[in-house]
């Protein structure tokens, strides 16, 4: 199982991979989404590393339409956070 993107992520935001899970990081995650190149990952990792984010499985035609689920994603659990604090 690949797990480069999210290794990539968690690098990216300074988490560990395990809390990539937690919705209370949305905020720092959302904007290395945001300006990530899909690119940088197949369709094939976006999809496996985004089942093991969301503990569901997922799959995806293209790396783009994977960043635009989680990008919507980040942006559900951002606003739900927002709202509680």
């Amino acid at each position: 199982m690949s797990e480069k993107m999210v290794e990539y992520l968690a690098e990216s935001c300074s988490l560990y991979v395990s809390n990539i899970r937690l919705s209370e990081n949305s905020a720092v995650i959302l904007p290395v989404v945001e300006s990530m190149n899909p690119n940088l990952f197949s369709a094939e990792d976006w999809s496996t590393s985004l089942s093991y984010i969301f503990m569901k499985p997922l799959s995806f035609e293209t790396a783009a339409s994977a960043k635009e689920y989680y990008v919507k994603e980040l942006q559900k659990k951002y606003d739900d956070n927002d709202d509680h604090s």
